[in-house]
């Protein structure tokens, strides 16, 4: 019997969660974005202003896996109404800072 308890304690699957955030928004809400380059080892650091009636919105990403091809997704997509934008930024990620992006996609 505790033969069987100990094999079913060490089955069992470790504890885990991720943290993630989105934001989605259209391609005439962003006012503005740039792109911070790491230094040394630092993250790159996306810097995202969306505008829309209720007043304007600042959201910075670090990214310690890098950004991809976000940028260019948001330069095709600004000022386009028609095209969506999700940002996903995983809060928890086993990278050095903590945090990366985790998804930059249009629909």
């Amino acid at each position: 019997m505790r033969a069987f308890c100990l094999l079913a304690l060490l089955a069992t699957p470790a504890a885990a969660w991720e943290h993630t955030v989105e934001y989605r928004f259209t391609g005439t809400e962003i006012a503005a974005f740039t792109v911070l380059e790491p230094e040394v080892e630092d993250p790159e650091v996306l810097e995202l202003t969306l505008s829309s009636d209720s007043g304007t919105l600042q959201i910075v990403v670090e990214a310690d896996n890098g950004l991809g091809d976000c940028p260019e997704i948001l330069t095709y997509a600004q000022g386009n109404p028609g095209t969506t934008i999700v940002l996903t930024a995983n809060l928890n990620a086993q990278t050095m800072n903590g945090v990366t992006l985790a998804q930059c996609s249009e629909r």
